[in-house]
């Protein structure tokens, strides 16, 4: 019964996304018969494509997907304009185009990516009919536009009359819940100051929990506007405050990895301070008010406690300094992150100087897997032309062109392309069945669109409660089977087509998904461990080339890759832990950044400077060309940085000015935190010495 919960007690959201859509796509149908479009059907097809349950999200891909046609549309008509009297050539030119939009839509990210996708599929079309009918390509390019763009104009307007703000609800709800989160791990950094040394348990897979929750806030931000045009005001104090936790996260994960593997005694009252406010933080993450007077509190405290002796009764140690600076750091951050929350919910009027601007999450992130999925494009389309070709004036063969452009497009941008094949085949299935009893049981009898509609919505309000689904093992069935099932119901009665003609039209799908599938597994074939391997070395790559970057973009980069791990897809035990491999370098590159930055500020003495430069280039080295260098030469490294942290130390201890003494000790602090991060990330790959990116390849191939 659990597994058909989504179907028997659905959610409120689930509903009322279920009836957008069955509004949408009647309307469509209407107004398209209405205005005696080419192919009425087609609009509901678009409108199924097209709609989210973010309503926000719906009317950007409604731009995106209009944007994407017109393009489609100039390009079919260029193809045929140029190769139209050859079957060969437009086969060809349209694989080229298919895998070009390919490539784009896999290193594109959200709605560029989707319009490139689009403009693949589109093209397909329209060059395929063009071919099969005789209606010039000019009157099929502006068919398929006018009904994209009717599609695009009534799923915006459902979405905007009929959706409740459950988007910009859901988006304050999950902040609130990530705050909550983010206290209860404060709650156990704070618990730290209790416990033996080593005493705590792996803390990376809780924060890398925190850094999936904030990604996914980020990117729900985005489209929030659309669906409460109000939130513009509030929409750069949002992004702020996601990059704030975002730091908040980085900061607690350094102290926290710091504090577990430190063997030495501390002053952990520090520490112990957050308690107050990460209670506050856990149990009412709503009142921003009262987490930030706890944070204020704690600020102080930690502050006062900078003024006296250590509680060991000796001089205050580099490792007194680490969690005394970080503590303080915590809770100033803290503090900060409360003010912009609180403003967020008392929404008060502080409307934008101007739209902020593009978040990092739209930015390419993996060129050799574009150009691989780009190939594997090109080839099933080319497999498809040949197939076109030799068989033109068969419809099957129209259709698995068009199907084929459409699939590999859509499969480029998918993380396991493969794995999704069953959910489009689960989809198409459900989809053949429904509309098979429709078209030739019910349709003949049917007399007008109102008994239409009650002959489709029923199939079409089911699989929009699937849709609804978190679970991409529902919602993506339920997508196709509502867009196929679209695309098979010939809302047209006198266009009814045969018992042939319609196990034609499915077998030519099938096919379609097949040679797809085979394409993508048969073409260049990677192993989930060598995609494994390619992703650490993006990591790698990401951080030799941190520098260069912002360090919000470098931070929310090498978060997103964390989050993009095919750690799932892996059946067999890894060798290392490529979640705390990756922490560690998060941690490795913000601290040396921050190093960077504070020895610039301070007058050091040649040595100390020629050492940090030392190390700083020596760590460039040992990350830089996506491959690092071996366990031993990163952990002969963690001792250097930690003997420059004591000598930066020392230094700063000596210094008169009390502005230039504070950098100095924070330089330290960076320093042994940049040690501390070298050390976790060897810690990854303890249990085998082989090369970090060697180590996700199978046991039994380690000695080749």
């Amino acid at each position: 019964m659990n597994r058909l919960a989504w179907l028997l007690t659905p959610s409120t959201d689930q509903l009322l996304f279920s009836l957008r859509l069955c509004t949408a796509i009647a309307l469509a149908l209407y107004l398209s018969m209405w205005l005696q479009l080419d192919r009425p059907y087609w609009a509901s097809l678009e409108v199924a494509v097209m709609i989210q349950p973010v309503p926000g999200m719906a009317v950007a891909r409604g731009v995106a997907r209009a944007a994407g046609t017109v393009v489609a549309g100039c390009a079919g008509l260029a193809i045929m304009g140029l190769f139209g009297q050859y079957y060969e050539l437009s086969a060809a030119a349209l694989a080229v185009w298919v895998a070009f939009c390919a490539f784009w839509a896999n290193l594109l990210r959200n709605n560029l990516s989707y319009g490139f996708a689009i403009a693949g599929f589109i093209a397909g079309v329209t060059v395929m009919l063009s071919h099969s009918l005789s209606t010039p390509p000019f009157d099929i390019a502006v068919a398929r536009v006018s009904e994209c763009v009717l599609a695009a104009m009534v799923t915006a307007v459902v979405n905007v009359l009929f959706a409740p703000p459950t988007g910009i609800r859901n988006y304050f709800n999950r902040r609130i819940a990530l705050l909550r989160d983010l206290g209860r791990e404060f709650t156990g950094l704070a618990t730290l100051s209790t416990r033996q040394p080593g005493a705590d348990g792996d803390p990376h897979p809780a924060l890398q929990g925190l850094a999936a929750q904030t990604l996914a806030l980020e990117q729900t931000r985005q489209y929030i506007r659309y669906e409460a045009p109000q939130f513009a005001n509030f929409d750069r104090l949002a992004r702020r405050l996601d990059y704030d936790l975002l730091s908040l996260i980085s900061a607690t994960s350094s102290l926290h990895i710091y504090l577990t593997g430190c063997t030495e005694t501390i002053d952990t009252r520090p520490v112990a301070l957050l308690a107050e406010p990460a209670r506050r933080l856990s149990e009412q993450p709503e009142n921003a008010q009262t987490a930030k007077q706890a944070f204020d509190e704690a600020h102080q405290a930690i502050r006062a406690l900078a003024a006296e002796p250590a509680e060991h009764g000796r001089r205050r140690s580099l490792a007194d300094y680490v969690v005394l600076n970080r503590a303080l750091g915590l809770a100033s951050r803290g503090r900060a992150a409360m003010t912009t929350h609180g403003l967020l919910i008392a929404e008060r009027e502080h409307p934008s100087d101007h739209i902020s601007r593009r978040s990092e999450f739209g930015q390419p992130l993996d060129l050799r897997h574009a150009l691989r999925n780009s190939l594997r494009t090109l080839t099933a389309v080319s497999v498809g032309g040949v197939l076109w070709v030799h068989f033109h004036n068969q419809l099957p063969a129209v259709l698995l062109m068009i199907l084929l452009s459409a699939l590999t497009t859509i499969f480029a941008t998918l993380p396991n392309p493969v794995a999704a094949a069953g959910g489009f085949a689960r989809g198409l299935s459900m989809a053949a069945i429904a509309a098979f009893v429709i078209d030739f049981l019910i349709l003949p009898q049917a007399t007008g669109y109102a008994m239409l509609m009650l002959a489709m919505l029923p199939v079409v309000f089911v699989g929009g409660l699937a849709m609804a689904m978190p679970d991409p093992g529902l919602a993506l069935p339920g997508r196709i089977s509502v867009v196929m099932f679209s695309l098979l119901v010939h809302v047209q009665n006198g266009a009814l087509p045969s018992f042939t003609t319609y196990i034609q039209i499915v077998l030519g799908i099938f096919s379609a998904i097949g040679l797809t599938v085979l394409a993508f597994r048969l073409v260049l074939p990677v192993s989930p461990r060598q995609r494994l391997r390619e992703q650490m070395a993006g990591v790698f790559g990401e951080l030799a080339g941190g520098r260069r970057r912002s360090r919000e973009r470098f931070e929310t980069r090498m978060y997103d890759r964390l989050n993009a791990l095919a750690l799932d897809e892996i059946d067999e035990p890894l060798r290392f832990s490529a979640r705390q491999a990756v922490l560690a370098a998060i941690n490795i590159g913000l601290e040396a950044r921050s190093l960077v930055v504070l020895a610039a500020r301070i007058d050091l003495p040649a040595t100390l400077d020629d050492g940090v430069r030392a190390e700083m280039d020596a760590l460039r080295d040992l990350f830089a060309g996506r491959r690092p260098g071996s366990i031993e030469r990163i952990a002969e490294r963690a001792r250097p940085l930690h003997d420059l942290a004591e000598r930066l130390l020392a230094h700063g201890e000596a210094l008169a000015g009390e502005a230039e003494r504070r950098l100095a000790i924070r330089a330290a602090i960076c320093a042994e935190l940049v040690a501390s991060a070298l050390s976790d990330y060897v810690q990854a790959f303890e249990h085998g010495k082989q090369h970090p990116l060697e180590a996700a390849m199978p046991a039994t191939g380690a000695a080749g």
